[in-house]
């Protein structure tokens, strides 16, 4: 704790152009102060406390909030690293968080709350600088946000990293949705499958779930039917014994994306109307294409409305969604509109340009599951402007890599 304090005196007094010197006359030598600030030592408050107070840092003592941001960090890392961000607990202790965010980046758990705040969020600027006195969980956590945040060119050498760091379920099945989001389907399917081992031996049933969903998703993705259907049995049986329903619906809504995907339109018609996610604008614009190609127009408009009242309404969209999913979405659904609207939607080039900027928004920014579900609508446009080389390459892309 008092190496981040170092990095911290540092930081400020390079802020505030202060000399070694000048902060520490009178609270101790110009040496010490160098070993403090590079973590060498580790000083008392009696220092520490001063040279803070010089740089305008007012440093949080207060013993009982203290005790209640121990509290809400715990808390927030048990439940993350359980599986269970998406319940009370882990979301309350945020919102505590949250809401005390200027007392606690004044306080030691600064960086507990800057890594806990930036998760599914840009990555907070100043945590680099503190990575290297970082406690082996905060640096794992860094990680992780560095993974949802950065390049895919050096996304295998840090994920390799992260996992050297901690191999615990958490952080196996994180990376193996990575790498189901990056299309590297055998890859996540070992990860996964090992993070579904280790959750069970460490007692995590939110995490067995959530590896079963993914290994299901990748089985989906790659074609293997049967295998797809057994790793969604499992997920229902364990979201039954957990009492989440909410898992079964989302379990309905991928087998019925699938099912589109493979050209079984009423069976996924019958899914998509038997457990609506009606939250979600990405279901409205599966259950479009499904009236779509049964030719039910007028079913399928008014399913887009719903999902365009999901983007527009009073509302608005979930406030977890980026701003990648939501304009992905948007123009997902106009596409469908414009073909229910244009009949000869492949005669003119309108329709053509739309496709190919949302498709290359789609690869930019989202999964590859996402991407692979558009490609044969890419095809159709390509075939149409007679580019058959082009839809030779994006064939063999998207079909020729299955696992």
């Amino acid at each position: 704790m008092r190496k981040f304090l170092g990095a911290l005196i540092r930081r400020e007094r390079l802020r505030r152009n202060f000399s070694q010197e000048g902060l520490c006359r009178g609270v101790c030598a110009v040496s010490y102060l160098s070993k403090i600030e590079q973590g060498k030592v580790e000083a008392g408050e009696d220092i520490l406390l001063p040279l803070l107070r010089r740089l305008g840092v007012d440093y949080e003592t207060d013993p009982a909030f203290l005790a209640r941001a121990e509290e809400a960090v715990e808390t927030a890392y048990r439940e993350l690293l359980s599986g269970r961000e998406s319940l009370d607990p882990f979301q309350g202790a945020r919102t505590w968080l949250e809401e005390n965010r200027e007392r606690c980046l004044r306080s030691p758990y600064l960086l507990d709350v800057l890594l806990l705040l930036s998760l599914r969020q840009a990555l907070a600027p100043e945590l680099e600088e503190f990575a290297a006195v970082m406690d082996r969980r905060q640096y794992a956590l860094y990680l992780v946000l560095r993974l949802e945040n950065g390049e895919e060119n050096e996304e295998e050498s840090v994920r390799e990293e992260l996992l050297r760091l901690d191999g615990s379920a958490f952080y196996t099945i994180f990376a193996g949705e990575l790498c189901l989001w990056r299309g590297n389907y055998a890859q996540a399917a070992d990860l996964l499958a090992r993070g579904y081992d280790l959750a069970a031996r460490e007692g995590h049933s939110y995490l067995m779930t959530h590896a079963k969903l993914l290994l299901g998703n990748g089985y989906s993705a790659t074609g293997h039917r049967d295998l797809m259907l057994s790793c969604y049995q499992v997920t229902r049986n364990l979201a039954a014994c957990l009492r989440e329903d909410r898992w079964s619906a989302y379990i309905d809504y991928n087998t019925a994306a699938s099912y589109l995907e493979w050209g079984m339109d009423r069976e996924a018609l019958e899914l998509l109307t038997a457990a609506p996610l009606e939250t979600d604008p990405l279901y409205f614009h599966k259950l479009a294409i499904a009236y779509e190609r049964l030719g039910r127009p007028e079913e399928a408009m008014a399913a887009l409305e719903r999902g365009y009242a999901l983007l527009d309404g009073p509302g608005g969209p979930p406030p977890e969604d980026t701003e990648e999913w939501l304009t992905s979405g948007r123009e997902l659904l106009d596409l469908v509109r414009y073909r229910l609207e244009h009949p000869d939607y492949l005669g003119d080039g309108t329709y053509a340009g739309m496709m190919s900027r949302a498709f290359a928004h789609l690869q930019a920014h989202m999964g590859d599951g996402f991407v692979r579900f558009h490609v044969p609508y890419m095809l159709e446009v390509l075939e149409a402007e007679r580019r058959y080389k082009d839809a030779y390459q994006l064939t063999k892309k998207y079909f020729y890599k299955r696992d």
